[in-house]
C-alpha cells in the first residue's frame, strides 16, 4: 500500500511543505470503525502493512504533533453518518439519554443537543494536539444550521453555543452574505471561523477582507486570539459540477472535459490562496469536496491533491477520498508545485469565455448580494438543510415521537 507507514502517500503529501495540513473530513468518533473496513477490504497480504501505515497517521498513544490530520471539518450530511451508519447504538444511546435528562425538549431540540454532542466529543480527541502545538493545530469545526444563512444574528447565537463546547471549537459559518457578516462578528470576538459554501474568489475575498475587519477591531478592544485561527473553505468539487458551467461552455462550443474542469478549481484555489498570501490576510484557504480524476494515460490520477501539494493551504479529505488517494498515489510520485502555476495558458484562455468561471474567478466577478443564488451555493444549501431535517427525522425516530 505504501511501504513504511512514514513512506506512505498521505505521509509524502503532508511532507510536501511545512505550510500543507492535512485534515480528516468526518468526525474523529468515526476514525476507528472507518479503519477497521477500509483494512478488511483490502487484500489479505497487505492488510498488516495498511493497518500500521492507518495507525500511523492518528495514534493517540504517540505524540499528537507527529498526526497527519491537523485538524478536522465536518457538516451535517456526515454528522448525520456518524450517528446512523458508525455510532449506531451508541448514538442511540446518547439519543436517548439527552430526552431523559430534559424530557421537555421536542425531537428537533434534541436532534440539535445530540448534533453538539458529537462535536464535543469529536473536539475532546483533538484536544492533545490543540495543546501541544499551541493552539496552532487541533480545531475541530461544527457547523452552525444551514438552514439560518440568511440570518447573521440567529448564526451569531448559535455559534456562540457552539465555541463554548470546547476551547478548540472552529465555528463553520456559510458564505452567504449574511454569514460575511456574521464571520467579521464572531471574528471581532475572538471566534475560530471556517467559512464554507464559498466556490469563488469574490466569496473567499469578502470573507478574507470581513475576518480582518474583524480582528482588527477585536484588537482594539483587548480580544485575545491566542486560541484563534481562520481558513475560508473553497468547496472545489462542487464548483466545477455546476450544470450551469456546463450548459455554459456548450454554448461557447467548448467541450467541458473532466481536464477542463480540474483545472477549473485549480485556477480558482492556485489565484485565492495568491490573493490571500500578497494581502497579509489572516485566513488560509482549504481546500475541500475534491474529486477523483482526470485519467491520464490510462491511470487515474487526483488533480485536485497532486497539482495543489505543497502550497499554503489547509486540504481537507473524507475517509473515501483517502482511501482512493492511498490506493492511487501509492507509487506515484508528489511534488511540491508552490512555486509553479500549473494551468496551462491555452486552457485558462478557454475558461475565461465561459461566464460561470470568468465570473468566479475575477475578485470582482460577483456582489456580495449574488452569492446566495450561486448555483452551487443553493445546491449544497439544500442538501445540508435536509442533512439537518434528516437528522432530526433520525432522532423522532429513535425517541418514538
Amino acid at each position: 500500500m505504501g511501504g513504511n507507514r512514514k513512506g506512505g502517500a498521505m505521509w509524502r503529501l503532508a511532507g510536501t511543505s511545512e505550510g500543507m495540513e492535512l485534515w480528516w473530513d468526518s468526525n474523529p468518533l468515526i476514525y476507528e470503525a472507518w479503519c477497521a473496513r477500509f483494512i478488511a477490504s483490502a487484500p489479505q497480504g497487505q492488510q498488516d502493512e495498511l493497518r500500521e501505515e492507518l495507525r500511523g497517521m492518528w495514534d493517540a498513544a504517540a505524540d499528537p504533533t507527529g498526526w497527519v490530520f491537523k485538524g478536522v471539518t465536518t457538516n451535517p450530511p456526515l454528522t448525520k453518518a456518524v450517528f446512523q451508519d458508525y455510532l449506531k447504538d451508541e448514538g442511540v444511546s446518547i439519543i436517548k439519554d439527552i430526552r431523559r435528562g430534559n424530557p421537555s425538549l421536542g425531537h428537533q431540540e434534541v436532534a440539535w443537543e445530540a448534533y453538539k454532542e458529537a462535536a464535543r466529543r469529536g473536539a475532546r480527541r483533538y484536544l492533545p494536539l490543540f495543546e501541544r502545538s499551541e493552539y496552532r493545530y487541533g480545531y475541530v469545526c461544527a457547523q452552525v444550521d444551514p438552514r439560518l444563512c440568511s440570518d447573521a444574528p440567529a448564526m451569531v447565537r448559535q455559534a456562540l453555543e457552539l465555541w463554548a463546547l470546547e476551547p478548540n471549537i472552529m465555528i463553520k459559518v456559510p458564505a452567504s452574505r449574511a454569514g460575511v457578516a456574521t464571520m467579521c462578528i464572531l471574528t471581532a470576538l475572538g471566534v475560530p471561523t471556517n467559512a464554507t459554501l464559498s466556490f469563488t474568489v469574490p466569496q473567499i475575498m469578502a470573507v478574507a477582507r470581513a475576518v480582518r475587519k474583524g480582528k482588527q477591531l477585536g484588537e482594539q478592544l483587548g480580544t485575545s486570539y491566542a486560541k484563534w485561527r481562520s481558513v475560508i473553505t473553497f468547496m472545489v468539487g462542487r464548483f466545477e459540477d455546476a450544470e450551469t458551467f456546463r450548459s455554459q461552455a456548450t454554448e461557447k462550443g467548448i467541450q467541458l472535459t473532466d481536464e477542463m474542469k480540474r483545472w477549473s478549481g485549480i485556477a480558482i484555489a492556485t489565484k485565492a490562496c495568491r490573493l490571500l498570501e500578497d494581502g497579509g490576510y489572516p485566513s488560509k484557504l482549504l481546500i475541500a469536496s475534491s474529486r477523483v480524476g482526470p485519467t491520464v494515460g490510462g491511470r487515474q490520477r487526483i488533480w485536485h491533491i497532486e497539482q495543489l501539494a505543497g502550497r499554503n493551504i489547509v486540504y481537507t479529505m473524507n475517509p473515501e477520498l483517502i482511501q482512493a488517494f492511498m490506493q492511487l498515489y501509492a507509487n506515484l510520485p508528489l511534488e511540491n508545485k508552490s512555486n509553479q502555476d500549473p494551468v496551462p495558458p491555452a486552457v485558462l484562455e478557454q475558461l475565461l469565455r465561459v461566464p460561470y468561471f470568468a465570473r468566479a474567478y475575477a475578485e470582482d466577478g460577483l456582489r456580495e448580494d449574488e452569492f446566495d443564488s450561486l448555483e452551487p451555493f443553493v445546491t449544497t444549501y439544500r442538501q445540508f438543510s435536509g442533512a439537518m431535517t434528516s437528522l432530526e427525522s433520525y432522532v423522532q425516530s429513535v425517541l418514538g415521537a
